[in-house]
Order: C-alpha cells, then sequence, then structure tokens
C-alpha cells in the first residue's frame, strides 16, 4: 500500500531539515578553518577553557557533510558514487590518524594546515584529531557512503554507523556540560573538543533525517503515537540539558558549585512539571477529540453502507485501480455480483478511447480534489453503457487517504439525448447534411487556415433547376425525395475531409479543401453536376432533376462572404443559361471555363 500523504509529507520535511543541518555543520566547519587562518581562537572553539577543534576535523566535517548534500535533492548515479568517494577519502585520512597514535610516530599530518599556529600550542593539541575523534568520524564515513545503497545489510550496517558514531560526541557533550571531561579522557592528545562534539552530533542528525525511510527514523515514523514518544524522548533528554545549560548560567552568576547545581535542578523541575502538565492536558484532549472522531466516522460510515446497499447509483471503492468495494446495485447496471468486481482492475472495464481523458481527473482526486466526468463503463454482457462519474479520495476511520471513492450514474439516454440535440443542431433533418451553420463555420475555418503552396480551397454553389416546378407538380413529398437523393448523390460524388451542407431550400455549399489545381475542382464540379442529372424514381414516378454549378476557388485571406459571393455569382450565371450547367470562377476573373 503507498504511504499516506501526510507521512510523505512529513518524511520531506524531515529531508529538508537533514539538508540544513548538513549545511550548519559546513558553515561550522568554515569558520572553524576561518579562526585558525586569523588567529580568532574564539572561532576554534566553544569556551576559551575548552579545546579547539582541529584543522584536520573541520576539514573531515565539511567533506562528509558535502557528501551528504550531494545525495539529497535530484539523484543520479554520478553524484552518489562522487559522494562515496569523499567519504572514502575521509575514511583513509582518519585510518592514517590512528596509525599514527598506534605506531606513535608521527607523519607530520598535524602540521600540514597551519603549521605555525600548531607549534605554537606545543605538546597540547596538535594539529591532528584526537583518537576518539578519528573513531567516531570513520564510523560516520561508513553511514555516509552507505547512504544511498538500499540493500537490507547496508541499512543495518549504516543504522550501526551512525549510533556507534554519536556515543562518544555525546558523552563529551555531557561531560563539558557537567564539567566531568575526565570521564571522557580529555587530555593532551587525546579527548574530544566540544565544539567537535557538536559538530559530530550535528552531523547524526543530518545523516538520520537523509533517509527518514531506514532505521533509526522509520521505527519512529511507523507508530501512530510517535508524537507522544517525541516528546516523551525531548523531557527525557532535554531535562539534563536544561539542568547543565543553567548550571553554567548560575556559575557565571557567581554562585557556588553546590548552589549552582541545586538551582538548576529546581528550575529544571518546576519546568518539567509544567511542560509535563501541559502535555498531558493537550494529550488528553486530542484522545477525546480523536474517540469522537472515530465515532461519528464510525456513524456515517453506517449510514454510508445503508445508502449505498439501497442506492440505484453504483458506488464503488478503488484501491489504486483495484475495485476494492462495490454496491449491489452494480449487479442491474452492469451485471453480474459483487464478488465478479471486487479484486478486478476497473482500467479493464472503460472504454480504450476514455482512458486518456481520465488520466487527469484520476490525478486531481489523489490531489485531494473531488471530480465529475463522463465516460464509458463495459457490462459484463460486453456492451458499454455511458456513466457520469463522481469521484473524490476515500478517508477512512482514522483519517488516513485510502484511494477514491466514486459514484456512477448511468446516463444512456440523456448522453443519446443530447447527441441527438447536437446533430439537430449541426445537421439538417431532411438531408443529413451540414446545416448553414455548420457549413458556414467549416468553410470560415478553413479560411483561417491558408493552404501550403501550390494548394486550394474550392468552393461550390449549387441550386437545383426548376425546383417548384417540381413541387408543383409532383407535390412536396417529391420535392424532398429529389432534396434527399440529391444530396446523396453529392456526397458520393465528393471526396473523404469534404464538406457538404444545405444552406438553403434548394441551395447547397459544397467546401473542398486540399485542391491541387482549378482543372481538379472542374473535374469534381461535373461529376457531381452528372451525377445529379440521373433520373429519380419515386413512387412510381420517374423525376428529371439537375444542378447549376458556381466553382471557384478561394484566396488566402479572403473573408467568407467575399467567396460566396462569387461561387453564387458563378451560379446564377449558370442557371441564367441553359441550366444543368457548371460555371468555374477563378479569384481575378480573368479566365472563366463553362463545362457543359
Amino acid at each position: 500500500m503507498d504511504k499516506p500523504g501526510s507521512d510523505v509529507a512529513l518524511e520531506a520535511r524531515l529531508t529538508r531539515a537533514g539538508s540544513a543541518t548538513a549545511v550548519a555543520v559546513l558553515a561550522v566547519a568554515a569558520l572553524v578553518w576561518l579562526g585558525w587562518a586569523t588567529g580568532v581562537t574564539e572561532l576554534t572553539r566553544i569556551n576559551r577553557s575548552w579545546p579547539s577543534m582541529t584543522p584536520w576535523t573541520a576539514l573531515w566535517l565539511a567533506v562528509l557533510a558535502a557528501a551528504l548534500l550531494m545525495q539529497s535533492g535530484r539523484l543520479s548515479r554520478g553524484r552518489v558514487w562522487v559522494a562515496r568517494g569523499l567519504a572514502m577519502t575521509v575514511a583513509a585520512a582518519t585510518l592514517a590518524v590512528l596509525a599514527e597514535y598506534v605506531s606513535a610516530r608521527s607523519l607530520g599530518l598535524d602540521q600540514m594546515w597551519f603549521g605555525e599556529a600548531v607549534r605554537a600550542m606545543q605538546s597540547s593539541w596538535p594539529g591532528r584529531p584526537s583518537p576518539q575523534t578519528a573513531g567516531s568520524v570513520l564510523l560516520l564515513t561508513g553511514a555516509a557512503a552507505l547512504t544511498r545503497s538500499d540493500h537490507r545489510w547496508a541499512a543495518i550496517v549504516r543504522s550501526l554507523c551512525i549510533a556507534g558514531g554519536s556515543v562518544v560526541p555525546l558523552l563529551s557533550v555531557v561531560a563539558y556540560l557537567f564539567a566531568a571531561t575526565a570521564l571522557v579522557l580529555v587530555a593532551p592528545s587525546t579527548g574530544m573538543a566540544a565544539l567537535t562534539a557538536v559538530a559530530l552530533l550535528m552531523l547524526v542528525v543530518a545523516l538520520a533525517l537523509a533517509r527518514p525511510d531506514r532505521l533509526p527514523l522509520a521505527w519512529l515514523l511507523a507508530r501512530h503515537d510517535r508524537g507522544a514518544l517525541v516528546r516523551l524522548y525531548g523531557l527525557v533528554l532535554g531535562f539534563p540539558v536544561l539542568t547543565a545549560l543553567l548550571r553554567l548560567i548560575f556559575l557565571a552568576l557567581g554562585h557556588s558549585e553546590r548552589v549552582a547545581f541545586a538551582l538548576s535542578v529546581l528550575v529544571c523541575t518546576v519546568v518539567g512539571a509544567i511542560i509535563g502538565f501541559g502535555l498531558r492536558r493537550q494529550e488528553r484532549a486530542l484522545l477525546l477529540e480523536k474517540e469522537q472522531l472515530a465515532r461519528e466516522r464510525a456513524d456515517a460510515e453506517m449510514r454510508y453502507r445503508i445508502i449505498a446497499d439501497n442506492a440505484v447509483d453504483v458506488i464503488l471503492h478503488l484501491r489504486g485501480t483495484e475495485v476494492v468495494w462495490i454496491s449491489p446495485s452494480v449487479q442491474a447496471a452492469f451485471g453480474g455480483s459483487t464478488q465478479q468486481w471486487v479484486g478486478s482492475d476497473f482500467r479493464r472495464h472503460i472504454h480504450p478511447d476514455d482512458l486518456p481523458s481520465l488520466a487527469v481527473p484520476w490525478q486531481r482526486i489523489a490531489a485531494g480534489e473531488s471530480v465529475l466526468q463522463r465516460f464509458r463503463v463495459r457490462s459484463l454482457g460486453g456492451d458499454y453503457r455511458w456513466v457520469d462519474g463522481h469521484g473524490k479520495p476515500y478517508v477512512d476511520a482514522e483519517g488516513h487517504t485510502d484511494g477514491l471513492i466514486a459514484a456512477l450514474r448511468v446516463v444512456d439516454d440523456r448522453v443519446e439525448v443530447e447527441q441527438e440535440l447536437e446533430r439537430l443542431a449541426r445537421f439538417d433533418n431532411l438531408t443529413g447534411l451540414a446545416n448553414r451553420a455548420e457549413a458556414i463555420g467549416r468553410l470560415e475555418s478553413a479560411l483561417e487556415h491558408p493552404p501550403a503552396l501550390g494548394v486550394h480551397l474550392g468552393i461550390l454553389f449549387c441550386d437545383v433547376d426548376r425546383f417548384k416546378d417540381i413541387n408543383d407538380t409532383w407535390g412536396h413529398g417529391a420535392g424532398d425525395a429529389v432534396l434527399t437523393t440529391l444530396a446523396a448523390r453529392i456526397r458520393k460524388a465528393v471526396r473523404q475531409g469534404d464538406t457538404v451542407g444545405r444552406t438553403g431550400g434548394d441551395e447547397i455549399l459544397v467546401v473542398l479543401p486540399g485542391l491541387r489545381s482549378i482543372e481538379q475542382l472542374a473535374r469534381i464540379s461535373e461529376e457531381i453536376r452528372r451525377s445529379a442529372a440521373e433520373p429519380i424514381h419515386e413512387s412510381g414516378n420517374t423525376l428529371h432533376a439537375s444542378l447549376s454549378i458556381g466553382a471557384t476557388i478561394a484566396v488566402p485571406g479572403e473573408t467568407v462572404t467575399s467567396v460566396m459571393a462569387r461561387a453564387d455569382e458563378a451560379m446564377y450565371q449558370a442557371k441564367s443559361g441553359d441550366r444543368n450547367t457548371v460555371i468555374v470562377v477563378e479569384p481575378s476573373e480573368s479566365s472563366r471555363q463553362t463545362v457543359r
């Protein structure tokens, strides 16, 4: 199952916090180097009486922080391997320092950076890191190198490295706060500087936050009571830290060691009691609110079940695209029992032509929106039915988003009526041709998109010869039959993609895009004239009808009014002559061709 959106957002925030912590480590390392370079020792330590962070330690921390930042954001295989190389370089340097201590020999590493300043320190705290620092950094290099490894063993080793690398820095911080540095062997050439311990703990935090999906954070994030645990651990860890800080403050104010310690414990106890009381009230309020919400959700779900089981609409719950629940009304709408639908991939029941149009609505629902969409669903009998689907995210009793819930209403009759209304709005009811508005609209669209070089747009204006005489002699029923027959013959004579529309009682407009020459226009016009002139057999009678046709081609940029006027004029010239004629007029009117 996919993670809830809240968990994904929380992991993203934790990852960003880890990157920010790594940047802070870089800043500390930069300040330490600045202190060594300028001789401002206050930048290399927290307290004047405490040791300084060595240049080598600052360099190691900076490189590890940079390696961690390279493994955040948009990842690439190259960046990950460069980061691992940086971590391994630091590991090699720490091993060299440890080798110096083991062999009791110096390789001169301690005076590689800021040699004069290091020599001025004489025997106390040389330029190389202490064994405790080197050991902690060595463990953290392993964690940094394995940050983006997804092997199970790598996750375990990485967690152990983070835990092991945090032990000495944590003990050192506590020792400095309580003036017990002897417990962590702080002496010349050994121990860990307070600033080093703090920076290493910051690096530990950055490493842990870089992969919230791995231990130790994965365990905490998987728990429903993680908020309470965080508050509990915060109180447990915060109490001694606050006590130590208050102790230092009281000492700075001139109190004795005993008085300072007693006052710090007293103040921390009062603060802890106040915070604990507040947290208890908050947790109790949250618990009561959660219980009330659970009861309301249970009642709502029960009412929903009653509605769903008795609804005419089909209600279904999808997890991804899998049907995990569907209402009994599916049997009447699409056939089959609920068992036949549950567990199936709902996409397989949707018409293939409608699937692309559902991609965006599905994404909107996943983003928390409510969406209404029309599409076709295949029944178990094999036929497709139109439905209006109303979908929204499904939120369970615990407030977690679990797929989507949708109500499907069969609207076959409504779609049929809408399609018929659309057809009536665009097409002539008698002949089935495009009506005047549709035909002229298509002509306007064709004129707005000029054809390529050597390609022309042809227009024919056709009028039935002596149509009034046909109506007066044979009746309007025969006239309608003539119009229907002529419309069918014209459609058969033109090409696929051409437009044939009835613009008046016996007037027909033909739009011919993609012509290669005016001769092709003349051939199509003559084919229409010849086909229309064939006898029409209707109700035992033989009727004779013909067309007078005016033909022209459009000029790029020409208006509908202009081109139709030219075609109409050519048609009237055909009618004023012998009729049953095609008059082809070029735009310049310098050339005119009559076809009989």
